[in-house]
């Protein structure tokens, strides 16, 4: 009696053979290339890429046959494949750099600055630049070496502390963000960036009156620190502060940027205040300042809502929907809505719906209670 296989037999079947061979060439490929075997080495790693294109080490080994072999220009385009598909692999970068002085390629950024630091390693403001190009790559530990480097040779470079700061925050080491914040302002106690940051990182440990105390200090230094009336403002409205808090952010919308979510903050507040009437108008605001703005529509419904007018609601979380379609908290209240109007139909629906949206994507829909984004050496992240 002949055995049937499943499909998910054949598809375990092929993945096995195909894993097979996959490590027969590449350790066939690794071994001539140990060998000296270079030409043969070569053919291995092609075959693999053959197979599977999104290979960055292999590309990387390729890279390094080619080089060996003495022909540089394809161990260049080796290596920027390799980080084309990769793009933190630090060891492709260095390779990349090493190769492009060798030729006289066109340099970018990061192999302009190795070779800085190649040529006078005792420059401080060399390796600090270094480690921003690498913090842009998200070469953290590659940026953090650098900065350090820095500081051991410039211990008053209070960019590099700011720095090592960011880096900290980016991956949520609070305590040690906290440390080189606090060692940049003492270096410069005037340092706008490292309050507002220090506030930032305050406000992320739940220590929101010393928060408030980094912004209101921003503030003093510079007047026009557009964020910072923001973060107060938020800060303020946390602590039950409401006055203070549309001071602030009134004064941040004379700023003239961030206007969309300055409005939505403040309907926050007038909604948290049960004026609702101005919750309205701030979150109307919002949404014609930026159209695309999730929460806004969101509380609006919810406004809606409560004062039993369906079809507003409705409307509203209809928007939400269109923007968002797996933002399950909406279509639960949009249920809502149509019950409200007798359309148990649409009601079953939407319900159903919010399970699947809740059960599939997971999603934990939270008020953003703070800046998006902290001053750091990259301003796109």
């Amino acid at each position: 009696m002949i055995k049937r296989l499943s499909i998910a037999g054949i598809i375990t079947l092929l993945l096995s053979q195909s894993c097979g061979f996959a490590k027969e060439v590449l350790s066939s490929g690794d071994r001539y290339f140990d060998n000296g075997r270079l030409d043969e080495a070569i053919h291995e790693y092609e075959k693999l890429l053959e197979k599977n294109k999104k290979q960055p080490e292999i590309y990387f080994k390729l890279g390094n046959a080619y080089c060996k072999k003495g022909n540089l220009e394809k161990a260049l385009e080796a290596f920027n494949l390799a980080i084309q598909l990769k793009p933190d692999y630090a060891e492709a970068y260095q390779r990349l750099s090493e190769v492009s002085m060798q030729i006289g390629a066109p340099e970018d950024e990061l192999k302009v600055c190795l070779k800085e630091v190649q040529k006078d390693p005792n420059n401080a403001d060399a390796h600090l630049q270094l480690g921003m190009i690498y913090y842009k790559r998200n070469l953290f530990d590659e940026a953090k070496r650098e900065y350090e480097t820095t500081i051991g040779l410039e211990p008053k470079k209070e960019e590099a502390y700011f720095n090592l700061g960011v880096l900290y925050q980016e991956v949520n080491t609070h305590d040690k963000a906290l440390e080189m914040y606090k060692k940049a302002i003492e270096v410069s106690p005037n340092y706008d960036k490292a309050h507002f940051n220090l506030g930032i990182v305050y406000y992320q440990t739940g220590l929101v009156e010393e928060s408030i105390s980094e912004y209101k200090r921003v503030i003093e230094i510079n007047p026009k620190y557009a964020d910072a009336y923001v973060n107060l403002g938020i800060a303020c409205f946390i602590k039950g502060l409401y006055r203070d808090a549309i001071e602030a952010l009134t004064k941040a919308l004379l700023q003239g940027s961030n206007i969309a979510k300055i409005h939505y903050y403040l309907g926050n507040i007038y909604h948290k205040m049960d004026k609702t009437d101005k919750a309205i108008v701030e979150y109307n605001q919002a949404v014609k300042a930026n159209s695309r703005l999730v929460s806004p529509h969101y509380n609006l419904g919810i406004i809606y809502l409560k004062e039993k007018k369906a079809d507003q609601a409705i409307g509203e979380f209809t928007k939400v929907i269109f923007l968002d379609h797996d933002y399950a908290n909406a279509y639960l209240s949009r249920s809502k809505a149509y019950e409200l109007k007798g359309d148990r139909a649409n009601a079953q629906n939407d319900y159903n719906s919010y399970q699947h949206a809740k059960s599939a994507f997971a999603r934990i829909y939270k008020e953003e209670n703070v800046s998006s984004y902290y001053e750091g050496s990259n301003p796109d992240k």
